[in-house]
């Protein structure tokens, strides 16, 4: 009964994700453009967001772990806030490989403490509503939207150099926004849980992983080298930032609704659709990006390949971890996909950027995403 009395707090939750992902809306479009403008090869950023991924493998499962066995989750996560603006308040006096490498460490490690704590705060918060994150979590890709429109626009009268003063705007809008929310618990039915890697190695659990890891694979190349894809191809910096929130805006409104689609679709469905169109996504980007409607129409599927995919994720994620591990289910969750898929997936894109400008990249994108739909068709039960 208690659970039904316990207020989700809303727009204190909606304003976290909204800055949070505003941060993001600096970084996806723009960092790769900065740290090019900083005189960084191609090969250098993809070591560089490599680097930054292999942190996100390790640190989330220190910050869960520590989120699990304290219940301390909200000072932890602010902990992590504060010690990520002063590391990244360095950044004005790097310019070589090595510092900025561990600039990036830095603030890698401590930024992991962030969100798979938040997301379980969300979730505790919920209750069994989980169809209902949608409608908190829709306000970070608002965020997105608004931050890549403006800087879009602000970079193609404004040097990108100016990049971290925005950046750091956003981490202090963070930092107050986690000083607005209380953490709550998950409430307590009395049953025992089973160990986490007993619940970690069931082949369900592992099919999804691997899935969602192989989608953070592909996604990899978009994330760190989409923005240096188009502006090869001539693309000005406003459109290069209009196409960035193009795909955001779908996500916004598959936020909307997928609560209710939900309703009438299994999860496994929507994970395996999902997967499939990211498969054609990556494909044709490779392709036909020289043709303007096509881009928005491929753009357009950022809807399925990360909104329905993140939403499925969620559900998926709280179900298997539950009780006392449900941040450290989280956490690995974060690392193995985020972490470790995103870094192999940028890594690998900077090693075959160079020899045609991303066409062979993109297409090894599709190709893992198509692999990871396999696997869920077969082992991932509904």
């Amino acid at each position: 009964m208690s659970s039904n009395i316990i207020k989700v707090p809303y727009w204190r939750l909606s304003s976290f994700y909204f800055f949070y992902f505003a941060l993001l809306g600096c970084i996806a479009p723009f960092w790769a453009l900065f740290l090019s403008d900083r005189g960084f090869t191609p090969l250098e950023i993809g070591e560089l967001m490599g680097l930054f991924g292999l942190v996100r493998m390790i640190a989330p499962n220190v910050w869960g772990a520590l989120g699990d066995y304290t219940g301390k989750r909200m000072p932890l996560l602010r902990i992590g806030c504060g010690v990520c603006f002063v590391v990244f308040s360095n950044i004005y006096w790097v310019d070589d490989f090595f510092s900025m490498a561990c600039i990036m460490v830095g603030y890698g490690f401590f930024w992991a403490a962030v969100l798979p704590q938040f997301e379980v705060v969300t979730l505790n918060y919920l209750r069994d509503r989980t169809d209902d994150y949608s409608k908190i979590r829709i306000w970070g890709s608002i965020g997105f939207v608004v931050v890549v429109l403006l800087l879009g626009w602000v970079f193609d009268y404004l040097s990108v150099s100016y990049l971290p003063a925005f950046m750091l705007a956003m981490l202090l809008a963070i930092f107050i926004c986690s000083l607005c929310v209380r953490g709550i618990d998950q409430m307590k039915h009395g049953e025992e849980s089973e160990g986490f890697l007993v619940l970690l190695w069931r082949p369900q659990v592992l099919a999804f992983l691997v899935a969602a890891f192989l989608i953070q694979f592909s996604h990899g190349a978009y994330y760190t080298f989409f923005s240096l894809f188009l502006e090869a191809q001539g693309y000005s910096k406003t459109m290069i930032g209009f196409l960035w929130a193009l795909g955001v805006m779908a996500e916004v409104l598959v936020f909307l609704v997928v609560h209710k689609l939900f309703k009438h679709v299994g999860y496994k469905s929507v994970l395996i659709a999902s997967l499939f169109l990211a498969a054609l996504r990556w494909y044709f980007t490779a392709h036909f990006s020289d043709v303007l409607w096509m881009l928005m129409l491929l753009q357009l599927t950022h809807a399925a390949t990360f909104g329905t995919m993140h939403a499925v994720s969620m559900h998926y994620v709280h179900k298997y971890f539950n009780g006392p591990h449900q941040g450290q289910g989280q956490a690995f969750f974060a690392s193995f996909t985020y972490g470790a898929g995103g870094a192999l997936g940028t890594y690998i894109s900077g090693l075959v950027w160079q020899q045609d400008l991303g066409v062979t990249m993109f297409e090894l994108a599709g190709l893992s995403a198509l692999v990871g739909m396999v696997i869920a068709l077969i082992w991932v039960k509904k």
